[in-house]
């Protein structure tokens, strides 16, 4: 594909980027912490910071997965495009829950969660057919994911070697032929959450791309 940038909700990418984020580097190597658009609890200080999120488990294929699973639906029921969290259910698989950021700006959806599923997603993410963009890229995202007022751990993936398989007139490839492509973004995973209401902020930031998602969540 031509490496034209397109920016998606929580999502960035060449020619087909969707909602939301991943790189070769976890949030132990020392990166600068998540920046800009993403806003610190004010119960956080320096002096007592908040205990993070408790993390979910490595998602096999977790980009290839995320981008066909953005990729399988019409721009009219696009779980990217929603914004209301009507389409939060659309076409989750069943061993994890994936969320998703927007195609820019900001946006609120409410969403039921099944008890005992993991919950992953990207903050930024980007496909393209260069490899040194997916990395420039990375280099460049920074971003935040809190979950009721705990910041979660945000790893960078990739470029890694995704196909993904969409439907005719999806918002991320525009059709249904597969496409084989370096894959790259912030990503992050959580453990399955306790029954009840739960909230589950996503920001990220590139350059003058920003977005900002709220999920209102109820597992059970």
């Amino acid at each position: 594909m031509a490496a034209v940038i397109k920016r998606f909700g929580s999502v960035v990418g060449p020619l087909v980027a969707c909602g939301l984020l991943v790189a070769a580097c976890d949030s132990g190597s020392g990166d600068k912490a998540p920046a800009a658009s993403g806003s610190a609890p004010a119960s956080a200080t320096a002096e007592q910071p908040l205990p993070g999120a408790a993390a979910g488990p490595d998602v096999a294929k977790l980009q290839e997965r995320w981008w066909t699973w953005a990729a399988g639906q019409p721009r009219a029921t696009n779980p990217v495009a929603d914004t209301t969290g009507a389409r939060c259910a659309t076409g989750q698989p069943g061993d994890v829950w994936f969320v998703a950021g927007t195609f820019g700006g900001e946006v609120t959806r409410s969403c039921t969660v099944p008890a005992g599923r993991p919950i992953a997603g990207p903050l930024l993410n980007m496909h393209t057919d260069d490899p040194a963009q997916c990395q420039e890229f990375v280099a460049a995202a920074d971003g935040e994911v809190v979950l009721d007022g705990k910041p979660a751990d945000v790893k960078k993936l990739g470029p890694e070697t995704v196909t993904l398989q969409g439907v005719a007139g999806n918002p991320v490839t525009g059709d249904a032929a597969p496409v084989t492509e370096q894959a790259c973004g912030l990503w992050f995973s959580l453990a399955p959450l306790s029954p009840g209401a739960h909230k589950l902020t996503i920001s990220g930031v590139t350059g003058s791309f920003k977005l900002n998602v709220t999920y209102n969540l109820t597992v059970g």
